[in-house]
Parts: C-alpha cells; structure tokens; sequence
C-alpha cells in the first residue's frame, strides 16, 4: 500500500520483497490518519527546527493539506504527537508490486518479511547510513477490505538515540479515485 511508501521518507527504506503476500483490500481512494511521534532528538535539531519554523503568515498562504503536512512535520520533530489525514489511490499493482530496492544511495537497508498473509504483514528493517543506523518494525494489518491499522516503530543509534513511532488507520473511500497520480 502506498503508505508504506510514505513511511520509507521516516529513514528506512522500505520494499515489498517478492515472497510476500498482498493484503486484502480494496482498490481505490483511501483516506489515512497518521499519528506522528519522535523522541530523543538532540538539542541542536530541535533548535534548528525551532529556527527553521515557517512564519504563521506565510502558513496561512499555503494551501490547507500542504500546510497540514508541514505543521506536522514541525511538530514530530519538537517531540509533541502529531496527526495528519491525507488521501491516496490505491491500485491492484501497488498491492502486488514488492521489490526491494533502497533509493537512497547513502543509505544500506536490510528488509526482512516476519510474517506475510492476507490479513497482516510484519516487516523488519535495519538500515546503515551516514548519519549512523536505524532498526524497526512495520505491521500492516487489513481489519477488513476496507480498512486498516499500521504501526511503525523505529530507533536510531547515533548519540543519545532517537525513538520515533507511527501509528494509524486507514479507510476506503470509493473506487473512483481523486489525486492527480
């Protein structure tokens, strides 16, 4: 599903693998509600996150999903959950399509299928970069064809660490799909 692409831009990368078994669900427009949390951010990011803050007029100039999307990164990195909703179509080759690949040259990724069925999928990864490793764990779960949870646990090791955690639903809107993509 096209969120897992989503939460391969949290710092792993993360790919179908070709032993995997597609979840059952619907195609089509899906609305997702993701909750967004990172701890153990140094000192020194969050203040430059705190300087690099868009000012509340130039927010307002910005369209209300892309505003959604930037407050709630801003947010995530000073440590406060945060909750954004966005919309996605869904087609029967995102499900079926799993190739590892990591798209980050700087960055080694390692993903492992635990479990794979219909109802849930659990993925592992660890990753190697630059900026030191990350290791977690995805779960997918299909609750029915025309919705889902998903969790997303990750730590990283370079200093003190960092813990981020991603959970959400999601939910199928209609075959007929709305984004531009």
């Amino acid at each position: 599903m096209k969120i897992l692409f989503a939460v391969a831009l949290t710092g792993g990368s993360i790919a179908w693998a070709a032993d995997s078994v597609p979840l059952d669900v619907k195609t089509g427009q899906w609305e997702y509600t993701v909750t967004t949390q990172i701890s153990g951010l140094p000192q020194s990011a969050q203040q430059q996150s705190a300087m690099a803050s868009i000012p509340p007029e130039q927010l307002a100039k910005l369209p209300p999903a892309q505003r959604a999307k930037i407050e709630a990164a801003m947010g995530a990195l000073s440590g406060k959950p945060m909750t954004t909703t966005s919309k996605s179509c869904i087609k029967k080759e995102d499900l079926a399509k799993y190739i590892p690949s990591n798209t980050n040259k700087n960055q080694s990724c390692k993903t492992t299928i635990v479990s794979s069925s219909r109802s849930k999928q659990e993925i592992k990864m660890d990753c190697e970069n630059n900026s030191g490793s990350q290791s977690g764990t995805l779960v997918v779960e299909a609750l029915s064809p025309e919705s889902t949870k998903f969790s997303l646990q990750m730590t990283a090791s370079k200093g003190q660490g960092m813990n981020m955690t991603i959970n959400g639903t999601s939910k199928w809107l209609g075959e007929s799909c709305t984004d531009a993509k």
